[in-house]
């Protein structure tokens, strides 16, 4: 599989809404702020095929609600490990103006997740932040060829107890010398769609220690 080289972006993403304290943009900055936390979110498959949906837009304009700058894209049918390259270019830009590792965040849901865990053993910089939202499945790891033992930085998973294709990572991710490994499990009752419901007593359950652990 390729990476569609004209990426759909998303016209609300261009800037925040009125509820948000920090701001969407689609691409990189040209001149980032060294001081701002940036957030890079990568939606899961659905929006492969279908595009921006309701439910994308609800989880970006969520996690703007902090106050850092998120940075996404909709993105065409996309190979993990291809794409991780597209993100060690953008994280790499912002290092190379200024921006200190420790505040960058990528974070990803489903096969998003999955993408951002390639990229943390492309990156290979342990002072990146990591939050895979619903992140860790054997199966898609293998389908992909996506190795969780090259992961380096600081790695946050998120997974709900009623999922039963995205479970816990634990096995998959261990601490050594350039991983910080932390997990936290929701029991919403709603399982893997935990993540996309576009609704405030849920989307708090994974969006409040995301916002914490791009603020560390």
């Amino acid at each position: 599989m390729k990476i569609k080289k004209t990426m759909a972006l998303v016209a609300f993403c261009l800037s925040a809404t009125a509820a948000s304290a920090g701001s969407i943009v689609s691409e990189i900055p040209a001149e980032p702020d060294k001081s701002e936390k940036y957030i890079i979110y990568l939606h899961g498959s659905v929006e492969e095929s279908e595009g921006a949906t309701d439910k994308y837009e609800a989880a970006v304009d969520a996690i703007a609600q902090g106050s850092a700058t998120v940075i996404s894209e909709v993105r065409g049918e996309t190979d993990p490990n291809a794409y991780s390259l597209r993100l060690r270019d953008h994280v790499g830009s912002l290092i190379s103006k200024g921006v200190p590792p420790e505040n960058i965040t990528i974070s990803g849901f489903s096969k998003g997740a999955i993408i951002a865990l390639a990229a943390a053993g492309t990156i290979n910089n342990p002072r990146v932040n990591y939050v895979l939202l619903a992140g860790c499945s054997k199966y898609l790891n293998d389908k992909y060829s996506v190795d969780p033992a090259k992961s380096v930085g600081r790695i946050l998973s998120i997974y709900d107890s009623g999922d039963d294709k995205f479970g816990s990572c634990d096995g998959l991710l261990r601490e050594s010398a350039g991983l910080i490994f932390k997990e936290t499990e929701l029991n919403s009752g709603k399982g893997h769609n935990v993540f996309r419901i576009p609704k405030e007593k849920f989307i708090k359950q994974w969006r409040d220690p995301l916002i914490k652990w791009a603020d560390a």
